[in-house]
């Protein structure tokens, strides 16, 4: 090597090690205008990189290293999991493997393989390897965990079980094993042995965010709302959100608001936030000033809402206040039952302006059905949402309802490609169109919902905002739905249009369809 060179690697980690990374970074790019394909300094750029948090660039310099320099088995695994964190998952497993090559037996990267395959969407290749996984290492609770938790995704939920037990056999204080063995046994509907898990857990850390929140949510799912609300608040510990406000000025229901100003501020998805929205009225009647943050696709349909002194978007600053509460938090600091649930409907308005604007949708093809049902309807919700697989159909699983007397707009502006087949078939018949493309916000979804006689949705954000808009909603549910819907009902006190339609067997969507289409041949006709 290049003495030059090599003095300046070595500067380079002197700098690194006593945290000025600017020079040594300096110095390793130096190194790359005398030698491009330079492997140690690719992958000390890529160290430092993935020191500061910046994975995409880790990954490249990282990939580039490994293509310019023999690696450690150590050294690939690095570089696996960094593209990992990137989302670069072809990389990563092929890094995995190079590393596996090394040393068959390392327990680490045949894990790796295996959550790279299940991102790369290969379960069965992903169980193979897990299995491989746990005969490396049998006595691992670990490793027959993330067995379990990949068998859960496979639908194979007796087998998941089965490796949560095997988990907890090898240690009963693992605490992780207990709680996902509760939500496997709850969402079999199992619940006096779920409710048992998570007890067991607590048992052991009182502390477990992850075992409040979840028997938080199996007491709202059974209607036991005193405890889940109060429960439910261990949801900002468990590490999956933080509202970044300091906790002195939490609002806790204690502190008097008449004449403070109350920040009530937006989390999860758009459907939470379109169904607590309806508290907010308390508030003002109490004496708070309050602003309300919403998600910016929300803002042009709730500025101006009642009970709101002002409504704010998430880039706006947030001006001074008292007192804040996060928007799910309502009905735990206003100690709310279930009789406080409903409201009058509607309690949101849609634009007349923009309402006008859909006339032209509206009619063109009418002919002479003037008496035609005109339906909206929405199969699947936001991808990313953790129970997608488990609460969106395809567009393929719902033709039967496209035989029957009515007109159908598709209302969601993500149409997965699976299903632009079936879309594309069912608009050239005439009796689905797809607006989606003039939805650009849900102001504009509300005016256009206003028009339609009826909406025809699963679990997300269209269900909630039809049904605060008091519009005739038929929600489908999943045989475990959120905990919102509750069980074995088919109405709901959130609102009074609903209907509520259920799968009878877990995975299985046909009798909710079969279901749907005899409600809708029973629909009233002008």
């Amino acid at each position: 090597m290049n003495r030059d060179l090599e003095h300046a690697l070595d500067a380079a980690q002197h700098h690194a090690a006593a945290g000025q990374v600017d020079e040594a970074v300096r110095l390793l790019q130096d190194v790359l205008n005398q030698a491009p394909d330079h492997g140690e300094a690719l992958e000390g750029l890529g160290y430092l990189a993935a020191r500061q948090g910046d994975h995409a660039r880790a990954a490249d310099y990282l990939m580039r290293a490994s293509a310019n320099m023999t690696m450690s088995t150590e050294q690939l695994h690095f570089a696996a999991q960094v593209c990992q964190l990137a989302q670069r998952h072809a990389d990563a497993l092929a890094l995995y493997e190079r590393a596996l090559e090394r040393s068959p037996h390392h327990a680490e990267s045949v894990l790796g393989v295996a959550m790279a395959l299940i991102r790369l969407e290969q379960p069965q290749r992903a169980l193979a390897t897990m299995e491989q996984l746990c005969k490396l290492q049998p006595r691992s609770p670990e490793a027959h965990y993330n067995r379990g938790t990949l068998l859960g995704t496979m639908t194979r939920y007796e087998e998941e079980l089965d490796a949560y037990r095997h988990a907890i056999a090898l240690n009963p204080r693992f605490v992780l094993a207990h709680v996902n063995l509760g939500v496997a046994l709850r969402d079999l509907g199992r619940f006096d042995e779920a409710m048992q898990q998570f007890k067991k857990a607590l048992s052991i850390d009182p502390n477990d965010a992850g075992a409040r929140t979840n028997r938080a949510q199996t007491n709202l799912l059974r209607g036991e709302f005193e405890h889940g609300w109060r429960e439910y608040e261990w949801r900002w510990r468990d590490g999956s959100q933080d509202h970044g406000f300091p906790a002195q000025t939490l609002w806790s229901g204690a502190q008097p608001i008449a004449g403070k100003t109350l920040f009530v501020h937006h989390e999860q998805g758009y459907g939470d936030t379109l169904q607590f929205v309806r508290f907010v009225d308390r508030l003002s009647a109490a004496g708070a000033r309050v602003v309300l943050r919403v998600q910016d696709a929300l803002l042009p349909l709730l500025r101006g809402y009642r009970g709101a002194a002002e409504v704010i978007g998430e880039q706006d600053a947030v001006p001074p206040f008292d007192y804040h509460v996060p928007l799910l938090s309502l009905p735990f600091v206003l100690k709310l039952r279930a009789a406080d649930l409903a409201v009058a409907t509607p309690y949101l308005d849609a634009d007349a302006t923009r309402a006008a604007q859909w006339d032209d949708v509206l009619a063109a093809g009418d002919g002479n059905r003037d008496n035609t049902p005109r339906i909206g309807i929405v199969w699947s919700g936001s991808r990313t949402h953790l129970n997608d697989r488990n609460r969106s159909m395809t567009l393929e699983q719902l033709l039967p309802l496209f035989n029957a007397d009515a007109r159908f707009f598709a209302l969601q502006p993500d149409i997965r490609e699976g299903d632009r087949d079936a879309l594309a078939q069912l608009e050239q018949r005439g009796v689905l169109r797809d607006v989606s493309a003039r939805l650009t916000n849900f102001a504009d979804t509300a005016a256009f919902v206003t028009k339609l006689d009826l909406v025809i949705s699963v679990d997300t954000a269209v269900a909630h905002l039809a049904g605060a808009l008091g519009k005739p909603v038929w929600v489908a549910l999943p045989f475990m739905p959120d905990w919102r819907w509750q069980l074995g009902r088919s109405d709901t006190p959130w609102y009074a249009n609903a209907r509520l339609f259920r799968q009878a067997r877990r995975d299985d969507w046909s009798n909710v369809v079969s279901e749907l289409r005899a409600a809708l041949d029973a629909w009233p006709r002008a």
